[in-house]
């Protein structure tokens, strides 16, 4: 199954009165600018994934220090060059 939208997903596709938005990332890259004050909610921070690159920890160990969801840990880890294999 494909892409609904082929290429880049488009934000002016995104309505303002939703609460909740899905943008599927599954076949490209897209960049989202987060506001400073929302940085530390964001599961995917720089400190996790240094924390991963340095030590490579486990999904576990992510998820415990990290207070990180399991699915969020393992997608750090499948990033990884060195452990997704």
């Amino acid at each position: 199954m494909g892409a609904l939208q082929p290429g880049l997903p488009s934000p002016t596709v995104i309505l303002r009165h939703w609460h909740v938005t899905v943008i599927d990332l599954k076949d490209c890259f897209f960049s989202i600018p987060l506001h400073p004050d929302d940085a530390p909610k964001f599961a995917f921070s720089i400190p996790t994934r240094e924390a991963h690159a340095t030590f490579h920890q486990n999904a576990k160990g992510l998820k415990r220090q990290f207070q990180i969801s399991n699915d969020d840990a393992k997608g750090i880890i499948h990033s990884c060059p060195v452990c997704s294999h």
